[in-house]
């Protein structure tokens, strides 16, 4: 909640900011007739705080009404699915800007409903060279060819890396595009030995020392699928999957890996009262390379400022690309991009509507929007934050993976989210504990998880209903498990924490 607030109190700043300064041209002008445009967005005080108030700034002349589409979901049955929910809401309220997933762009734009906007991107005011690299091929792989929609944001991982603690100890360092089997070959170079708060450790991946968690991992960072979301099928019982969680178990036994569990389970590490970063074996100097979202490059910057002893932390870091597939090194699943917009072929204003895309994904929305560093990264290389003595391109140089943008999770019944995740950890615990082999342990989620996903969509009173069985009165309002764990959403739950012990720090 803070660091809502304190974006959306940037944002209404640097709106009027805007609003009171020339710029040079702006996309409609003082005396343009008025227009309105209809955009379709989660609600409208999110829309007005991430886009809304920096592009009525610069125009005044043009209306924004926000149809909010968060109550989509609440309309599915298990007779109506959430695309034909989603068709009727075009059809209904006819929006000229409709934001999409990226499952979305090839089936809606192959039947009519949106608008190609190719040759709107490459004119050359636009400037799609200053996009990020492959960012429209990537939107027209996403749309068999076509270029339908453009996203507004982007967010990337990178494995940061201690280039002393590489030279201490002679191990070769990091390169761009990576498998996570080359990661941990690294990782296993370093000493294993020491005590807790004391030793040297090869690499963070993770939160637990537990065995569904690597799994989860090294499948993300292999594009392994666990399932068919097109023809609701189980696809872990093969030998790929059995090689991914001997590859887990190995890793696991190795020693070299960094576990936050532990710590908290380690009486001198929760007694530490000597300053916060010291305590983090990565800014200590003790951590030799960890995947993190752009964040971190904020708060190692920040060291200086608020840490007790800067001089005795990491001073000479670098980056190198997250984890890529062996299969497709050019991509990686721990790039995304994030809200794409699109046009509405049905609407009577499109150019209109191309003026505010353009604008959002544009060099000046991406200048002002850089100056907030709340976990999305601007589209627009010549706005992100350079230094040349490091890597920065690392945050660019892959693009995101074709084969999860293409998962349709729409598809897949709530009672396989809810349940399939838990059922994984508890069947891969039994192979820790010797009560199944590894192909006893896939073959039974094979079984189970094709029991799960015949059993069709749920509709919301279906859905409240279970979580009120399961958790009693009240029980719809708990949190939903996923059964993959997005790294945006573990990021962002770090940088809240980062941030308030940031606060601790200064005060």
């Amino acid at each position: 909640m803070k660091r809502w607030l304190k974006t959306s109190l940037a944002v209404c700043m640097t709106a009027t900011l805007l609003a009171g300064c020339s710029f040079g041209k702006s996309n409609q002008g003082n005396n343009a007739q008025p227009t309105t445009l209809k955009v379709m967005y989660y609600d409208q005080d999110s829309f007005y705080s991430e886009y809304g108030m920096l592009y009525s700034a610069v125009n005044p002349n043009v209306e924004i009404e926000v149809v909010n589409s968060n109550s989509l979901y609440e309309k599915v049955t298990e007779e109506t699915d959430y695309e034909t929910v989603f068709k009727q809401f075009l059809d209904e309220e006819k929006p000229d800007i409709v934001m999409v997933d990226a499952t979305q762009l090839a089936t809606l734009g192959e039947e009519g409903k949106l608008y190609d906007i190719e040759n709107f991107v490459n004119e050359e005011k636009y400037n799609a060279a200053g996009l990020v690299t492959g960012l429209v091929d990537s939107m027209k792989a996403l749309g068999n060819g076509k270029l339908y929609g453009m996203p507004t944001g982007m967010y990337s991982q990178v494995i940061y890396y201690n280039k002393d603690l590489f030279d201490e100890y002679g191990v070769p360092h990091p390169t761009d595009q990576m498998t996570w089997a080359q990661i941990i070959d690294l990782a296993k170079m370093f000493p294993t030995e020491g005590e807790p708060m004391e030793r040297v450790y090869g690499l963070k991946m993770g939160w637990n020392k537990d065995l569904s968690e690597m799994v989860n991992i090294l499948s993300q960072g292999e594009n392994l699928r666990m399932f068919d979301a097109d023809a609701l099928q189980m696809t872990i019982d093969t030998p790929a999957w059995k090689s991914l969680v001997e590859t887990a178990q190995s890793v696991l036994n190795s020693n070299a890996l960094f576990f936050e569990s532990d710590m908290y389970e380690n009486e001198d590490y929760m007694n530490y009262s000597g300053d916060w970063y010291a305590r983090d074996p990565f800014y200590s100097g003790r951590l030799a390379m960890r995947l993190d979202g752009n964040y971190l490059m904020g708060e190692l910057n920040n060291l200086a400022n608020y840490a007790q002893n800067p001089e005795d932390l990491i001073q000479n870091w670098d980056i190198v690309t997250a984890p890529v597939s062996s299969s497709n090194p050019e991509e990686s699943s721990y790039v995304s991009y994030n809200n794409i917009f699109a046009i509405n072929s049905a609407s009577t204003n499109i150019d209109q509507a191309w003026e505010f895309i353009s604008y959002i994904t544009g060099d000046e929305f991406a200048r002002v929007k850089s100056k907030l560093s709340y976990g999305n990264m601007p589209l627009r290389t010549a706005y992100m934050a350079k230094d040349n003595d490091r890597n920065y391109e690392a945050f660019f140089k892959v693009r995101p993976s074709t084969q999860n943008n293409n998962m349709d999770y729409n598809k897949v019944p709530e009672i396989f989210q809810f349940e399939f995740y838990s059922l994984m950890q508890a069947e891969l615990a039994k192979i820790n504990s010797n009560e199944a082999t590894i192909d006893e342990a896939l073959s039974t989620l094979q079984i189970k998880g094709n029991e799960l996903l015949a059993q069709g969509k749920m509709t919301q009173e279906e859905i409240d209903q279970y979580w009120e069985d399961k958790y009693g009165e009240g029980g719809g309002g708990v949190a939903r498990p996923l059964v993959e764990v997005s790294g945006e959403t573990t990021e962002e739950a770090t940088e809240e924490a980062t941030e308030e012990a940031t606060e601790e720090a200064a005060e």
